[in-house]
């Protein structure tokens, strides 16, 4: 019957204590592959039964503590490993540098002391192999001698422990797969001697444990470095880099995927050594599992830059060597042939964009939409503005696209600002109006930002847009609105430089434009040019086909 107390079970028929618990299938490894850890604590008085259950817990607790302790390690670079598992050992007292030294420079005195300590523990041994006192009492007479932190006890602790890790590790790298094959061979009774050591795997050199226990044997301790480790070094520097939190959330989760599916071409899944990762293992896996050449390449330029990140950072550990480095070559000449180009609107896609838009139920969205037709801004920079960069008491009205707390825009795109003409004026105005914001507040407070807010944006969007084109093999989608602003604007003959200014462009032109506006207020002439641009009928020279 099982007790109150958890862990602490009590026999119905006879009130006998014992322990059982469940070990997690993650950490069975740590003991001796059981599912559960049964004891019996030969005892019916239930204060003696609750020591015990102490105990229990305490040793279970120390096995996990120091597995999450290895397992944390895990996630660290080679280096770090070796910092940490250093301190651990130091923490413990269980490091070989700090382990009491006997020789030609020990004083007298503690050279007797250890001679004594260790004739007399030798002696209680012989009487206890002569059976003349119990183990029990053997325990209780070494207990008695009070040898705790003298230099026998600490050199006895350290080989014991050193010893223990031994077995777990043994444990831990067993061949299973070998063993069954014994077994079906019949060499079974073999395997039950007690000097026979199951078959090994080949240890792994980055695992925190094993690592442990070379340290505890003074034996020189080099991790190499794994596709794991180049992963997280990457991370933890590329994401330094400046991008929209969005951006940044999105390119690291796009890493993350990424890696792991190359792995699973490697030997040792995340766990490869870089040294032994081959050209043809990512040029095979690649091919397969992106077959348009502009989706491989562009994710090969990332996985290259994880490597190179290694390489950048690491200069102790240097791999010497890039395998990705003739694939993105390879990759980057094909990329023309399969790459399929964007397209800007007809005049006839663009009305029915304009007329489904104005219809859209969800105010931010269809004023993304038509702050994105009006001047070709690009969707993160029309859901990313706050409510000091709309001018609607100024005249001119305008909206400066500029940096902000929440987002930045693209990259090398120039800080504008844009004028306001109707019907996009008005539509703002009815929209901001009743709204209480602070001027670094967002406007789009659903859509503005966010870890989906680009994807959730884009698929809205692609609803009010319609392909008119069959025929047509180039894309239309969104950002095509761009490209409509500058194929309008150029076709009413607006002065050079103007269109790519308002969309952002950095040239000649568009710099000679900022140079003298800047993101202050317009003048009237750039209103004018925005109103021909907006009034604008047809535009472009679009290929009928038959």
């Amino acid at each position: 019957m099982k007790h109150d107390i958890p862990f602490l079970t009590k026999t119905a028929k006879s009130g006998w204590y014992g322990y059982r618990r469940r070990v997690p299938k993650e950490l069975k490894h740590l003991f001796q592959g059981k599912s559960e850890i049964i004891r019996a604590f030969n005892t019916k008085n239930f204060d003696i039964a609750q020591i015990e259950l102490r105990k229990m817990n305490d040793w279970f607790d120390e096995k996990v503590e120091s597995h999450n302790f290895t397992k944390k390690l895990k996630g660290q670079l080679p280096f770090e490993q070796l910092r940490s598992v250093d301190k651990h050992l130091r923490d413990e007292g269980l490091h070989p540098d700090e382990m009491p030294v006997v020789d030609v420079n020990t004083n007298s005195d503690d050279i007797n002391s250890f001679l004594d300590d260790t004739l007399q523990v030798q002696l209680l041994q012989i009487q206890y192999r002569e059976d003349k006192i119990t183990r029990v009492e053997l325990a209780q007479k070494v207990a008695a001698l009070k040898l705790e932190g003298r230099t026998l006890y600490k050199l006895k602790q350290f080989e014991a422990e050193r010893q223990k890790l031994k077995e777990h590790l043994k444990q831990k790298y067993t061949d299973h797969a070998k063993l069954d094959d014994f077994r079906f061979m019949g060499i079974g009774p073999i395997i039950m001697r007690d000097d026979y050591i199951h078959p090994q795997l080949l240890w792994d050199e980055s695992d925190p444990e094993v690592i442990k226990y070379r340290i505890m044997n003074n034996e020189p301790v080099n991790p190499p470095p794994t596709w794991q480790n180049a992963l997280d070094n990457y991370l933890r520097h590329n994401l330094k880099k400046t991008r929209n939190p969005e951006q940044a959330t999105k390119h690291k989760k796009a890493s993350i995927s990424m890696a792991g599916k190359l792995a699973t071409a490697f030997p040792d899944n995340m766990d490869t050594k870089l040294q032994d990762i081959e050209g043809y293992m990512i040029q095979n896996f690649c091919e397969q599992a992106w077959p348009n050449a502009p989706t491989r390449n562009k994710n090969l330029r990332v996985l290259a830059a994880v490597w190179r990140s290694w390489d950048e950072h690491q200069h102790k550990q240097k791999v010497g060597f890039d395998p990705f480095k003739p694939l993105v070559k390879a990759t980057s000449g094909k990329v023309s042939q399969d790459q399929k180009k964007r397209r800007s609107f007809t005049p006839a896609e663009f009305k029915h964009f304009m007329e489904s838009i104005s219809y859209e139920a969800n105010d931010e969205i269809r004023l993304i939409g038509m702050i994105m037709a009006y001047c070709g801004a690009p969707t993160g920079e029309a859901a990313g503005l706050v409510r000091g960069d709309v001018k609607l008491k100024t005249e001119p009205p305008y909206i400066v696209f500029r940096n902000n707390k929440h987002r930045l825009i693209g990259k090398p795109r120039l800080e504008r600002a844009v004028p306001l003409i109707e019907p996009l004026r008005s539509h703002l105005k009815e929209y901001l109006e009743p709204k209480e914001l602070g001027n670094d507040d967002l406007i789009f407070l659903a859509l503005g930002t966010g870890t989906h807010s680009s994807g959730d944006r884009s698929k809205k969007l692609k609803k009010h847009i319609v392909n008119m084109r069959d025929h047509d093999n180039r894309k239309l989608v969104p950002y095509s609105l761009r490209h409509t602003f500058i194929d309008r604007a150029n076709n009413v003959g607006s002065p050079s430089g103007f269109s790519e200014y308002i969309v952002g462009h950095k040239t000649a032109g568009s710099s000679k434009i900022h140079a003298n506006y800047g993101t202050g207020v317009p003048p009237a002439r750039l209103v004018q040019h925005m109103e021909e641009t907006w009034a604008v009928e047809d535009w472009g020279i679009f290929e009928e086909f038959d």
